[in-house]
C-alpha cells in the first residue's frame, strides 16, 4: 500500500513560432538535406567577425563545394560548371567572413538549379 502520494508541479512551456525560419536554422536544414555540409576547420574563422578570407580561399572552397554538389547532382553538373566559372570571386570575398558563408553564398546562388529538378 501506498502512504502518501506527492504532488509535482508543474511547469509552463513556451511556444514558439514557426512562421519565420532563422538563417541558423536554413542553414542546418540544408545540411541535413546534404546540400551544405559543415566544416569543422571554419569554427575558428567564425568566431572572428572581422576576418575576410582571400579570393585563393573562397575560389579552393567553390571548387571543392560545387565538386561535391555535382557528385550529389550529376544531372546539374553543365549548370554547376557554368555557375563556377562565372562566379565573381571579388563580390564573394566581399560578402563572406567564413568558409561557411562562401557555401552558403553558392548554395543561395544555385537554389534555383534544385528548384528545377523538383
Amino acid at each position: 500500500m501506498v502512504n502518501s502520494i506527492s504532488s509535482m508541479s508543474t511547469s509552463s512551456v513556451q511556444s514558439t513560432s514557426t512562421s519565420s525560419i532563422s538563417d541558423e536554422e536554413k542553414k542546418k536544414k540544408a545540411e541535413e538535406e546534404g546540400l551544405f555540409t559543415s566544416d569543422n576547420n571554419d569554427s575558428t574563422q567564425t568566431n572572428t567577425t572581422s576576418s575576410t578570407i582571400t579570393e585563393d580561399t573562397a575560389q579552393s572552397t567553390a571548387s571543392s563545394y560545387i565538386a561535391s554538389l555535382k557528385a550529389q547532382y550529376p544531372q546539374l553538373a553543365s549548370k554547376l560548371d557554368s555557375y563556377l566559372s562565372n562566379l565573381d570571386y571579388s563580390t564573394l570575398c566581399a560578402e563572406a567572413t567564413s568558409i561557411s558563408d562562401v557555401k552558403a553564398y553558392i548554395y543561395n546562388e544555385t537554389q534555383s538549379y534544385f528548384k528545377e529538378q523538383n
